[in-house]
Parts: C-alpha cells; structure tokens; sequence
C-alpha cells in the first residue's frame, strides 16, 4: 500500500492534470470574460452550496468520523475535464464548461487546505496521526496540480503536434494506473466498505440529486440560458475525485476517507449520463417546436 499511496496514486494523478494540460489553450483562459454572469453562479455554488450540502448530509448520515470528512472531501471537488465532454454532448456551453473547470480547479487550489482541515477538527477533532503540516500540503497539492497542467498547457501551447500525439497515451495509461490504485484502496478496506457501502450509495446519491437540482434552481432563478444551465448542471456531477482522493489518502494518510470518492465515480457519471440523454432530447424537441413555429 505504501506504493500506492506515494507512487502509483500521486503518479498517475500527475499525469491525467498532465493530459488536462494538453487539451487547454490561453484562448480557453480568456474565454474566462466571457459568461460573467453563469460564472459567477457555476462558481458559488460550486464552491459555497455544495460543501454546505457536503457537510450537512456527513453530519446526518456518515457511518464514521473519518468517512464525514472524506465525504466533505468529495463535496468540495471542482469539476472534471470530463465535464468538458459530456457538455458538448449535450450541447451545453463549453466555453462555459471549460472556464468553470478552469476557474474552480484555481480556487479549489487555494481553500481546500482549510477545507480538509476545517472538516478534520469538525469531523474528527484533533488527531496527531493525520496532523500534516499546512504548507507542506499545500506544496503537496500544487506540485500534484497546478504544476503538470501549467507543463501540458506550455506543450499545447508550444508544441502542439507533440500535445496532440501525447494526450490520448498519457490519459489512458495514467487512468488506467489510477483505476488500478483505486482497485487496490477497495480492498484494503473492504471490511468497512461491507458496513458502509448501503449509507455511502446512499449519501452520494443524495448528494448529486440535490447538486443537480440546485444547480438547475439558480440557473432557472438568473435567468441563464438553456446551454448555459446545461453546462453547470453538468459541472456540479462529474468530479475530480482523484485529487480528493489523494488529499485523503496520501496527504492525511486516512485510507478510508477515499471511500466515498471511490463510491461516486460511477455514480454521478451515471447521473451525467441521464442528464445529458434529456438535455439532447429537449434539445431536439426545442429545435422541432421552433422550426415548426416558423
């Protein structure tokens, strides 16, 4: 397990930020002035709501302290790139869905250290055996984040057959490691996913059934466009659990915060998935309806 946690988690995580890198441009980071006003309502909510929805289904519901804070974890991730796909699929605002993703991810960078501590004194109070100190894991997350997406973004930006040849190599086979790692982190702790595993499904299911309505809510209440909405929707349920993840098990060294991270993975992509089949159908019957109208 000691591989795991300080070699193949933090590797591979590396190399996916790596391959997030190579398909981002500057152009996508000017797209930031754009969509002022869904930005500023993908990014509160995102950032303000969720781990409020985050920490009050934890408190209600988590089956242990350490599986409250990795939970909390969970419900503060920014979006994922994947989030970028699944948008265009269903023909949401990428342009929104990359800014989103862009911008959280930053954020993200700089309050999840009190994030993770904040729920560790709620969840758990002080505890000696995951007392990491604060800059040290702020080094930690950067050097694991913000580094390898700025190095993909200067080869896209440099190099861009190269980032092109480099991208689908590079995420598969890190993807593939991470996958093997999270395999590995489920049987270590088994015994408690066995206990757990029913209010865990639960929680998580709650978690994106509420994320996606509050999302749509204040998308609906500022009067956003139907893209626009679709994009943020999309954002709040496909999550970066590898870096949340890596915070719980290699950084606090608590293997089971993982739990929920690794519980949510197939469940709010399969969320996404129903998402984006409606949003591509009401697309569909919008386009009709308007046609006709004509």
């Amino acid at each position: 397990m000691e591989v795991i946690e300080n070699i193949l988690l933090p590797g591979s995580l590396w190399f996916i930020m790596y391959s997030m890198g190579l398909s981002l441009t500057l152009g996508d980071f000017r797209r930031v002035l754009t969509a002022r006003k869904a930005l500023l309502v993908g990014i509160f909510s995102m950032m303000l709501v969720l781990p409020v929805i985050g920490i009050t289904i934890a408190t209600i519901a988590a089956p242990t302290p350490a599986l409250a804070v990795g939970f909390f974890l969970l419900a503060t991730c920014p979006g994922g790139m994947l989030s970028n796909l699944m948008t265009d699929y269903a023909k949401g605002d990428l342009a929104l869905s990359l800014s989103l993703s862009i911008i959280v991810s930053v954020v993200y960078l700089l309050v999840i250290p009190f994030y993770a501590y904040g729920a560790v004194s709620y969840f758990m109070g002080a505890s000696e055996s995951i007392s990491v100190p604060f800059l040290e894991s702020v080094f930690r997350i950067i050097s694991i984040t913000l580094v390898p997406v700025t190095l993909g973004v200067a080869t896209r930006t440099y190099w861009a057959s190269l980032a092109k040849i480099l991208k689908p190599y590079i995420k598969n086979g890190a993807t593939l490691v991470l996958v093997i790692a999270f395999g590995f982190i489920i049987a270590d702790q088994m015994e408690i996913l066995r206990r757990t595993f029913g209010t865990l499904l639960m929680m998580v299911i709650v978690m994106n059934a509420l994320a996606i309505l509050v999302a749509f809510a204040l998308s609906k209440l500022n009067r956003l466009s139907p893209t626009e909405t679709t994009a943020i929707c999309i954002e709040h349920l496909i999550r970066q659990e590898g870096t949340a993840i890596y915070i719980a098990v290699t950084i606090m060294g608590v293997r089971e915060m993982s739990l929920p991270m690794i519980i949510n993975t197939p469940v709010g992509l399969s969320f996404t998935i129903v998402f984006v089949f409606v949003s591509r159908f009401l697309s569909k019957k919008y386009i009709v309806s308007a046609v006709q109208e004509r």
